[in-house]
This record gives C-alpha cells, structure tokens and sequence, in this order.
C-alpha cells in the first residue's frame, strides 16, 4: 500500500494537486499509527483492524487524486468508499473499548455495541459537516446534493452495522472467564526448551 500512497503522491504532484499531496503524507503518516499503538501499549490489535484502516485510507486518497469520486466509471466508488470508512472507524471505537477494558473499565457488552453504533452516527454527521464546509470554503464538490448525502449516509450506516456485527462476532471468541480485552493482549509464546529444539 505504501507504494500506492506514494504513486499517488507523485500524480498529485504532477497535476498540480498541492493540497491532495498534502493529504497524501497524512494518510501515510495515519496508516502507521496502528503500528505504533501497538508498540506503546504492548498489545495486538485484532486480525483486520489494521488492513480495513489502510484500505480506508487508499480509498479515501485513490478517490481524491485520481478522481474516481466524480468519475461515470466508478459511480459507486463514493458510496463503497464511506461503507469501508464506517467499518473501519466503528472498528477503531471497538479497540478504543478494549484498551479501556484492558485499564480496569468495564462495560457491558451490549454497552459496547450501542456504542459503536452512535458514535458513528455522531462521526458521519461531523464528516459530512466537514465534507460541506470543504466545499464552501475550498470550491470542491465532494459533496453533490441531497441525495448524495442521503446515500453516503447509508452506505456509513451499514459500514457501522458492519463493524458492530464483527465486534459481536470478536466479543462472542473471548474464551469463558476471560475479559473482553483477551482479544488485544499478547499472548506469550512458550519457551523453547533445549529438547524441544532437537
């Protein structure tokens, strides 16, 4: 992915994009935050969270520098883009729960999931909040009307659905008597011993 960020970096340059450039670098920047989440806290985070991250980024990039926003070949490319963003982001609150869990806070698991759930409704209104002041203070058209609103909407909607659908799916794997945080700490790797290495 990398290797796109920057090849979408060098077209962004080369079209005269200073500010999609820009967002290139934060999105290479922000795609190895996980990354460093992990280091810092010592844990690991679940299977997916960090490739549905990166994706989000791509696409959210991939959409801007080369125009597949606004492209007739791709016309659900908007659409697909904000499904993955809810999944990822509603995945990113659900981690945002288990370190939580992992510092003695409790919650319930129906607590959790509820959570999920409004936070991104409370996100993709604070999105499109952003998305249209964008486009008043910058002259872009990320934003197309009501219907298109309506439609990102939907498709953010069912991108959190997703993503609470896969934290039931996680939080229903924790083994009985274990702490919904299971799911992110390290496992420790059994020692070698001298006759398990003949």
């Amino acid at each position: 992915m990398k290797l796109f960020f920057l090849a979408w970096y060098s077209w962004a340059i080369e079209i005269g994009d200073t500010a999609r450039s820009y967002a290139v670098i934060v999105a290479m920047i922000i795609s190895i935050v996980p990354l460093m989440v992990e280091k810092l806290l010592k844990i690991t985070l679940p299977f997916g969270v960090k490739s549905i991250i990166v994706l989000s980024l791509f696409l959210h990039i991939a959409g801007g520098v080369m125009r597949w926003y606004w492209s007739p070949t791709f016309p659900l490319f908007d659409k697909v883009a904000h499904f993955v963003s809810g999944l990822s982001v509603g995945l990113i609150i659900f981690v945002f729960f288990l370190v939580l869990d992992l510092w003695g806070v409790r919650l319930r698991k129906t607590t959790i999931l509820i959570g999920i759930f409004l936070l991104m409704a409370f996100f993709g209104g604070m999105w499109k909040v952003v998305e249209v002041s964008n486009d008043v203070l910058n002259h872009t058209i990320y934003n197309d009307g009501l219907s298109d609103i309506i439609g990102d909407d939907v498709a953010h909607t069912i991108g959190s659905l997703a993503a609470v659908a896969v934290a039931y799916l996680y939080i229903l794997s924790v083994p009985i008597g274990e702490n919904i945080h299971y799911l992110i700490r390290r496992q420790k790797r059994p020692e070698r011993t001298r006759a398990g290495t003949e």
